[in-house]
């Protein structure tokens, strides 16, 4: 990873080569911890593809998997300490029961056999589409009615998050060769990933699939109760959880059958001391190990499958399956070392948050508002603009990693040989910035666009650290992205200073899933584009300082901001295209002009939840300090319909170009 306008500053040289580096994603063979999902397996034709409605699936026989489990020595279910009495889902709903089966068998199928149908209800298969088939990936757990908790690298491609229509979750399966008519195949309406999980690491390895329908429970489809019986480790070490999956058999093949296995938990110092060049560097208290190391494990395809316990006669799900060292030189796990899942019980607020913004305040922008236009699923809706700090003041908010979709452009300058940041540039999607057009249009004998900078705080600095709320937090690495593509509106500057705004493509995704890279919010409906605030959030660097700052400019009449130009023998349009904004400098304050093009920003209600809006991108305005005259900004609202008509999707990587980059 690296991180990446008139600001000058000297280009900052992003370090690499870090510790990070040791991981991967998905099936990356040359390194030494593995994430459980499958990249490449035996796809489903899209034709085979069933809808949310009661039907048969037909799943092809290249679907995949099997829990990795050995002949040898099992483990006998242990007693489970008894805690607390009946215990309800997390989730707000309560017209539904959770960890119930509702299947009477007399037996469990144990030692690498097939799981008896009905007996883990929960199970979901997650499947991803490239191009015209879907090929299984990772497991899932049902959770409520329209939502499946998974491990968060279970949505990630070598490309980044897969978009939401190239997923598909299959619930009510125990075989994948043979389709029956208890299956069913939900499609996602968004993803609602931990904020600080990163592509590249392990830690907060947990995420939500919210589903465009719900779920119809049945003897065969059923939820799973959240564990929250606690958190400490003492009293759980020791006890024996119950993991099912479709992942890698024994043999390395994949199988018809759902499997299951009986794997016992240990402890943090135990799995530490038995491999600390992987577990020492990585394990947090947010995971927990689990394992015999005799051949008895979850394996690839197992990836965001729940670890089960039975208490008082419901069963609760308390771990996901997430990482495991690598067999030698293959990308396959290691079924004699422990395996490593995420600690379903440390993230219950978090997850009852997410069940809070999809039940009562939040209808995903991607599911309501992508109907009238499908090109607004391009926008990365679901996460833009987010308001950390959602009940504070804007003021007295902090700066640092409260606005990550500010960008800085890069230029070199040809006659100094070094890198200058002379613009801003606003991140509105993962492929696409806004600047003004006078920052990017016509050719320059003094500087020549390089790309952009993304991520950055303090422009003086390689690695950005603050003291916040009496801790230190640094952000992540900065990210430079060279430019693909300039977009200048076609009628930029007529008349004068006129269309002053420019979408930038990158030539590789930016990394939003860090902190410090998110793509802030446009008006793209009516309404956000009628409302005129009086108050603007102005964010960006200056002239003479390489901290971003804040500001709180105030909205002018456009007729008196026409006036007091011309009284300067300056003549513009200032029609709707154009926002006049002032902030008055204070008497012996410095005088700090913002760069180019930084962005005028509000918070306004998107579909239930508070976000930053773009509104504005600074076009022009007085060179003297004390100068009562406003700022004017291209006006965002004004250009939305140009900025949809210009933006495309980006084809994700053929299965064969997939292969090859991993």
């Amino acid at each position: 990873m690296i991180r990446t306008a008139q600001c000058h500053s000297q280009r900052k040289r992003p370090k690499h080569g870090s510790a990070n580096q040791q991981l991967t994603l998905r099936n990356r063979a040359q390194k030494r911890v593995l994430f459980f999902g499958i990249l490449a397996s035996p796809s489903l034709s899209s034709a085979d593809r069933v809808s949310s409605r009661p039907s048969s699936v037909l799943l092809s026989a290249s679907l995949i998997s099997s829990l990795r489990l050995a002949d040898s020595r099992m483990r006998v279910l242990a007693s489970l300490l008894l805690l607390k009495t009946f215990l309800v889902l997390v989730a707000a709903a309560s017209d539904f029961e959770c960890g119930q089966r509702k299947v009477d068998t007399v037996f469990l199928v144990h030692h690498g056999r097939e799981a008896k149908e009905g007996h883990w209800p929960w199970h979901a298969a997650i499947l991803h589409r490239y191009q015209s088939t879907f090929s299984y990936t990772c497991g899932g757990s049902i959770i409520d009615r329209n939502t499946i908790l998974t491990a968060a690298h279970c949505l990630i491609t070598p490309n980044g998050f897969i978009a939401v229509d190239r997923l598909s979750v299959q619930v009510g399966r125990t075989r994948l060769y043979v389709g029956d008519g208890r299956s069913r195949s939900y499609e996602p309406d968004r993803f609602i990933i931990h904020p600080q999980f990163e592509h590249d690491e392990v830690h907060d390895d947990i995420a939500l699939i919210k589903l465009a329908t719900d779920i119809e429970f049945t003897d065969f489809i059923q939820p799973v109760c959240l564990w929250n019986r606690g958190v400490g480790e003492s009293e759980f070490v020791g006890q024996v959880g119950s993991v099912v999956g479709f992942g890698l058999s024994e043999t390395d093949e994949v199988s018809d059958y759902l499997r299951e296995a009986q794997i016992p938990v240990v402890s943090f110092a135990t799995c530490v001391e038995s491999n600390r060049e992987t577990f020492g560097q990585k394990l947090t208290k947010q995971m927990y190990c689990a394992g015999s190391r005799d051949g008895v494990s979850a394996c690839n395809g197992d990836s965001g499958g729940g670890m089960f316990f039975e208490l008082d006669n419901a069963w609760y799900v308390r771990g996901l399956v997430s990482f495991t060292p690598s067999r030698k030189g293959v990308a396959k796990c290691d079924p004699y070392e422990y395996t490593v899942y995420t600690d379903v019980a440390k993230y219950l607020d978090w997850i009852r948050q997410g069940h809070n913004q999809a039940q009562s305040t939040l209808v995903s922008p991607i599911g309501s508002l992508a109907k009238s236009n499908p090109k607004l699923s391009l926008l990365n809706l679901d996460i833009c603009g987010f308001n950390s700090y959602p009940f504070r003041k804007e003021s007295t908010k902090p700066v640092f990693l409260n606005y990550p979709w500010i960008a800085m452009v890069e230029y070199a300058n040809g006659r100094a040989r070094e890198t200058r940041t002379l613009c801003h540039a606003v991140l509105i999607s993962e492929w696409y910035l806004l600047t003004t057009a006078h920052c990017v249009a016509g050719p320059s004998d003094k500087h020549k666009l390089l790309g952009v900078r993304l991520g950055d705080y303090d422009l003086s600095t390689t690695t950005d650290c603050v003291e916040l709320e009496g801790q230190r937090r640094c952000a992540p690495p900065l990210q430079i992205v060279a430019v693909d593509k300039i977009i200048v509106h076609e009628q930029y500057n007529t008349p004068n200073y006129a269309n002053d705004i420019a979408l930038l493509k990158l030539r590789d995704r930016a990394k939003i899933t860090q902190d410090n890279i998110k793509p802030v919010c446009l008006p793209v409906t009516k309404k956000l584009r009628e409302t005129q605030p009086n108050v603007y959030v102005l964010t960006g660097w200056s002239k003479g300082s390489p901290l971003l700052r804040r500001s709180a400019p105030t909205h002018q009449n456009r007729d008196k901001c026409r006036q007091q130009y011309l009284e300067q023998k300056i003549t513009v349009a200032l029609d709707g295209g154009q926002i006049c904004a002032f902030q008055k400098s204070e008497v012996g304050a410095p005088c700090n002009f913002s760069a180019s093009a930084a962005p005028l920003q509000v918070v306004q209600n998107i579909e239930g939840s508070d976000r930053y809006v773009l509104q504005g991108l600074l076009s022009f305005g007085s060179s003297r300090c004390t100068s009562d005259l406003p700022e004017v900004y291209t006006n965002v609202n004004a250009y939305v319909d140009w900025i949809m008509g210009k933006i495309e999707s980006q084809e994700e990587p053929s299965f064969v170009e997939r292969l090859v980059f991993t």
